[in-house]
């Protein structure tokens, strides 16, 4: 029930290629949505295999340390170690048999013990230059603002839908340049950016619906071709979250 079952590989491509420490990638793709996702299978494991068996007994185990984990849910945890490994396996084009990953895991634990001891002493050390930035901002954002000129233009092209649609698009986007606060320079501005405020940021502080979830990715998408057409952003930018 879980051989099948993998974080997003696009993302692990994107963050291995930002060259973040190993545990920095996991704590990236451990979005709720994997989350919920690994809980349930978990539960089915446990529900399906020999009442106090090692399978269910561990299944249990893991729920519960995910069900009550606060800061870092994952540094003792090798389940999900195995995940990342397996994930960052087949993103590289060479999957991870099975039999290999108990060695894995251990060499995972050995290379990672110093700074994985330091998270544990400062959780701070786990998150990447995002989610600095985001938090360096709040200060700062006060300060700034999205160009006039842009948003007198993007206001020009909601004016040209329906009413009910512009007013939930302004609204999902004053959620992403006033809440998240991205910073203004745009240059500084990535795919793994997007990726966390929509997997991550929203689905934490907005607690959205379906229905919020699907008209956030169509604001994003409007938002982000908006910006391509003008140059500001590279013709590729894409984030892998939104398609």
């Amino acid at each position: 029930m879980l051989l099948d079952l993998y974080l997003d590989e696009e993302m692990m491509k994107e963050l291995i290629e930002e060259g973040l420490e190993e545990p920095q990638i996991l704590s990236r793709l451990l979005t709720p949505e994997f989350l919920k996702e690994l809980e349930g299978r978990l539960e089915d494991v446990e529900d399906s295999a020999v009442p106090q068996s090692p399978k269910a007994l561990l299944a249990k185990a893991s729920r519960h340390q995910l069900q009550n984990s606060e800061e870092i849910p994952y540094l003792s945890n090798p389940l999900l170690f195995a995940f990342f490994l397996k994930t960052r396996a087949k993103a590289e084009g060479n999957p991870m048999k099975l039999a290999d990953l108990p060695n894995a895991i251990r060499e995972f634990e050995e290379r990672n013990s110093e700074w994985i001891a330091e998270a544990s002493e400062n959780p701070e050390l786990l998150k990447n230059e995002v989610e600095e930035d985001a938090e360096n901002q709040v200060e700062d954002s006060g300060k700034e603002q999205f160009p006039e000129d842009l948003m007198q233009k993007l206001e020009k092209e909601y004016e040209n839908l329906p009413q009910q649609r512009a007013d939930r698009m302004r609204e999902d986007l004053e959620l992403f340049l006033e809440d998240f606060k991205p910073s203004l320079n745009f240059d500084q501005w990535t795919t793994s950016m997007i990726d966390d405020f929509f997997m991550k940021w929203f689905v934490e502080h907005a607690n959205p619906t379906d229905e919020d979830k699907q008209s956030m990715r169509e604001t994003m998408l409007h938002f982000l071709q908006f910006m391509r057409e003008r140059k500001i952003l590279a013709e590729d930018f894409s984030p892998k979250s939104l398609l």
